[in-house]
């Protein structure tokens, strides 16, 4: 059997790994246009701090790693059509020959393309988006002399961005429509980790308008005022690459990705997608949703791998997001949903919110009407996976917090522990 796997990213290499050793006499192949080492996507603005750095590369990635594991990795090919009913792809390398890729499974990993809003100047040079580390690596070059810099978003990319600009000395202006991490952080939640952001980094309230300039980036016009800019990086989110997909007849949703069902499966019988651009079903209600993470993508890779497999398993945890991400000297946790994406899928909740001064920790838990916790997130200066995962955990077995209620801090826990050895104390 010949599985194909168009993409580099973490759906495509953890649906390389799943097929190959759930199908271990089958032939595995991934396409991609990217011409280096496959690389975490979160963090990838290191690469604007330290634009030769290799800390993004993850070993177990690397076509050598792939290679020992007889998975074969083709980089620097475009795949611009095919055949789902006769089982082909049309690719096109870097010198422009064309070439047939066949197929009797195929997993689509082609990720999300940039959110740039439609407005006057966003041309101009001085204008930039980050979607790979070339891409990075080039825009750290461009920016050497520029500043000061405006980055457009506060999402966990933006916000990464931020820290690295004002860690190379730029004046950094952050913009964002309502708040920081809006999405994915409780009102109070966001507005912690505003309080534990340096002061230097300049916070606007704002809706962009235009990019000022005539032949380079001057600033960016906001309804109320110009901030002066030497450059402009928008990190406005993606929205689902599906033109390929739409190519070869695969059905896409009202949200624009792929539709998927919970073997990832889509329209095609034995065509699958995975990651930023697939649209999922969420758990509780079955209405369509996006989830443009990267472990998310890696879940459902191994699962659309496991599919392609010809096994029926499906994972109970394709469509759980966590992230975690340690901005400006705090752990940011996100497991779930918040308030914000349950009310999208029509879902009620309560938050409840937790705190550990002694670990300057913050925690927000959300439930259901019910009591059932669906989400959580965490503020802390340490050590905040290890609370996270005690949030996913209760998330995926469908407790509620009275059943098992998290850990509590941890002055409370060495006074219990004393009280149990001395007697009670004060």
């Amino acid at each position: 059997m010949r599985i194909v796997i168009v993409g580099y990213g973490p759906g495509g290499v953890a649906a390389a790994y799943a097929a190959r050793m759930l199908a271990p006499e089958s032939e595995v192949t991934v396409l991609t246009e990217e011409r280096i080492q496959s690389h975490r996507r979160p963090g990838i603005s290191l690469a604007l701090e330290f634009p030769e750095s290799t800390n993004l590369f993850i070993p177990e990635w690397s076509t050598d790693s792939l290679s020992k594991r007889k998975i074969d990795v083709i980089r620097g090919v475009s795949v611009v059509g095919g055949d789902v009913r006769s089982r082909f792809l049309d690719v096109v390398d870097s010198k422009g020959r064309s070439n047939r890729a066949e197929f009797d499974r195929l997993i689509l990993a082609t990720g999300g393309k940039p959110v740039v809003p439609q407005i006057p100047g966003v041309n101009l040079p001085g204008v930039f988006t980050i979607q790979t580390l070339a891409d990075t690596r080039r825009i750290s070059e461009s920016l050497k002399s520029a500043s000061p810099v405006v980055i457009v978003g506060a999402g966990f990319s933006g916000l990464e961005t931020a820290e690295r600009l004002r860690n190379l000395g730029k004046e950094v202006h952050l913009v964002v429509r309502s708040r920081v991490l809006r999405r994915l952080l409780e009102e109070p939640m966001s507005r912690e980790l505003v309080a534990r952001m340096p002061r230097d980094i300049h916070l606007h309230t704002k809706s962009p308008q235009s990019v000022a300039g005539k032949d380079h980036v001057t600033g960016l016009v906001t309804e109320d005022e110009t901030i002066n800019a030497g450059a402009v990086m928008f990190m406005t989110g993606v929205v689902p690459s599906v033109s390929l997909a739409q190519k070869l007849g695969l059905a896409v949703g009202p949200l624009g990705g792929v539709l998927v069902d919970t073997k990832m499966e889509s329209s095609v019988p034995g065509v699958y997608a995975v990651g930023d651009c697939a649209e999922m079903k969420d758990t509780l209600t079955g209405k369509p949703i996006l989830m443009p993470v990267g472990s998310a993508a890696a879940r459902a890779g191994r699962q659309a791998g496991a599919s392609a497999a010809g096994k029926e398993k499906v994972y109970p945890d394709v469509f759980l997001r966590l992230q975690y991400d340690r901005l400006f000297g705090v752990d940011v946790v996100c497991a779930g949903h918040s308030s914000v994406s349950a009310a999208d899928v029509g879902v009620e909740t309560k938050v409840t919110y937790a705190e550990d001064p002694s670990e300057s920790m913050k925690a927000a838990l959300v439930t259901t009407k019910e009591g059932r916790l669906i989400g959580g997130q965490v503020l802390t200066s340490r050590m905040g996976s290890v609370i996270g995962y005690q949030i996913l955990e209760r998330i995926q077995s469908g407790v509620t917090l009275d059943e098992q209620p998290l850990l509590k801090p941890r002055h409370e826990r060495a006074k219990e522990l004393l009280e149990t050895r001395l007697g009670p104390i004060g």
